[in-house]
C-alpha cells in the first residue's frame, strides 16, 4: 500500500517536470528567435527636436584626445549613445559600433551618464578596447536635455536608445541593441549617402546639377533674355 501511493506520486512528478522541460526548452528556442530578430532589426523612429537643443549645441570634451567637440558641428551622420561601463548591454551595443565604425562615415559619440565614469575610467575603457571614437560625459544640463527630447530612458544605460543625428537635421532613435550591418543601412536610408566633405551626396549632387545647370545654360538664358527685351 505504502509503496503504491509514493509510486503513483513520483510517476505523476517525472511527467510533470519532464512535460514542463520540454515545453521549457520550447519556449527558449521560440523566444530566443523571436528576440534575436527584434534585437537585430530595431527600426528607427523620427524625433521632433530642436536644432539648438542643449546636447547638440553644448561644448562636450573628449576625454581620449582632450579636444572639445559639439554634436552639431559634425558634418557626417553622428551616433550619440548614453552609457556606462558597467553596463553590460552598452558593452554589446559598443562592440556593434566597432564593426560599423571602420566602414562608414559616421561619428559615434559615447556620453557617459554616471559620475563613477570619471575620465579616467573612460579612457581606459577606450584604450583597452581599442575604440577610436568620442567619449564624453553628459553634463546635468544636456542630460536633462536628451531626457526632454528621449525620454528617460536616456538615464538608464540598459534601456536607453541609441541616436542618429543626420547632417540634413534629421534625429532618430532606435532601440538596442543595434547591429553594425543593420546600423549602416539606416544611416544609408534616413542621412542618405555622404560626400568626402560630409555633405549629402543628394544635396551637394543637386547643388552641382544646378550650378552646371545654370553655366550650360548661361547663352540659352542670354539668347531669352534678348528675346524678351525684344519683345
Amino acid at each position: 500500500m505504502t509503496t503504491g501511493r509514493d509510486t503513483i506520486p513520483r510517476r505523476n512528478i517525472l511527467r510533470t517536470v519532464g512535460a514542463g522541460s520540454i515545453a521549457a526548452l520550447a519556449g527558449c528556442a521560440g523566444t530566443d528567435d523571436g528576440e534575436s530578430d527584434e534585437e537585430s532589426a530595431p527600426e528607427p523612429e523620427a524625433v521632433d527636436v530642436s536644432e539648438d537643443a542643449t546636447w547638440r549645441t553644448a561644448s562636450l570634451t573628449d576625454v581620449t584626445s582632450g579636444e572639445a567637440f559639439r554634436v552639431e558641428d559634425a558634418e557626417r551622420p553622428v551616433i550619440v549613445h548614453t552609457f556606462s561601463t558597467g553596463c553590460a548591454v552598452c558593452r554589446s551595443q559598443d562592440r556593434e559600433f566597432d564593426d560599423l565604425y571602420p566602414n562608414a562615415d559616421v561619428e559615434i559619440v559615447d556620453l557617459t551618464i554616471y559620475s563613477s565614469d570619471d575620465p579616467e575610467t573612460l579612457r581606459s575603457y577606450a584604450n583597452e578596447e581599442g575604440y577610436e571614437w568620442r567619449f564624453g560625459t553628459a553634463t546635468d544640463e544636456v542630460t536633462s536635455d536628451l531626457i526632454s527630447d528621449f525620454g528617460r530612458e536616456v538615464t538608464s544605460s540598459a534601456n536607453s536608445p541609441v541616436i542618429v543625428v543626420c547632417p540634413n537635421d534629421g534625429v532618430y532613435r532606435l532601440e538596442k541593441k543595434a547591429d553594425a550591418e543593420h546600423l549602416e543601412s539606416i544611416l544609408a536610408d534616413v542621412c542618405g549617402p555622404v560626400d568626402s566633405n560630409g555633405s549629402d551626396d543628394s544635396g551637394t549632387t543637386s547643388n552641382s546639377s544646378d550650378a552646371g545647370n545654370s553655366s550650360d545654360s548661361d547663352d540659352s538664358g542670354d539668347a531669352t533674355d534678348s528675346d524678351d527685351s525684344s519683345a
